[in-house]
């Protein structure tokens, strides 16, 4: 992968802040926006456990997640379409160090809410009545419009590119 893409990559998994998780339960497909923490070659967000999303997950074996960022040219459609399994942190040390991070990137909990955000470990939970969860990517692909805009028409093709999070995190 070059220089540039890899950095555009970088760039997308560490500045987008929405994520598209998408289930299907009985040929009836979901998707649902989630704030998204990039850490560790997984993505963290918080989700009440009710909530559709979460429910069919867990009787799925694979779910998908998308993330792009925000296009105003078909050309510079930029963006990583995924799949995986999602999962619950259920680790203490974990959840502290990724909720810091989290509320880092999401400066506006810790205006809103002050420093109970990340002192109170049940704040989400109380508050917002939901948990901490991760979707970790088996599959990625790294969908990239300006590689395929640039070819003649006679030689487009499918311009994704499966790729590693370690090439890129």
């Amino acid at each position: 992968m070059d220089k540039t893409v890899k950095d555009k990559a970088r760039r997308l998994i560490h500045d987008t802040r929405v994520m598209t998780l998408a289930v299907c339960e009985k040929d009836i497909p979901w998707s649902s926006p989630v704030y998204f923490l990039f850490h560790e070659a997984r993505f963290y967000f918080f989700s009440n456990e009710t909530s559709r999303h979460i429910r069919e997950a867990r009787d799925q074996k694979i779910v998908s997640a998308s993330i792009f960022q925000d296009a105003d040219k078909i050309d510079e459609i930029f963006g990583l379409q995924m799949s995986g399994v999602l999962e619950k942190v259920s680790k203490a040390d974990l959840y502290v160090k990724v909720v810091k991070k989290y509320v880092s990137k999401f400066s506006f909990l810790r205006e809103a809410f002050g420093p109970a955000v990340i002192e109170n470990k049940d704040f989400f939970l109380e508050k917002f009545k939901s948990r901490l969860f991760y979707f970790q990517p088996t599959m990625i692909f790294l969908s990239d419009n300006s590689k395929t805009q640039a070819k003649t028409k006679a030689k487009i093709q499918d311009e994704r590119i499966k790729i590693d999070l370690s090439m890129i995190s």
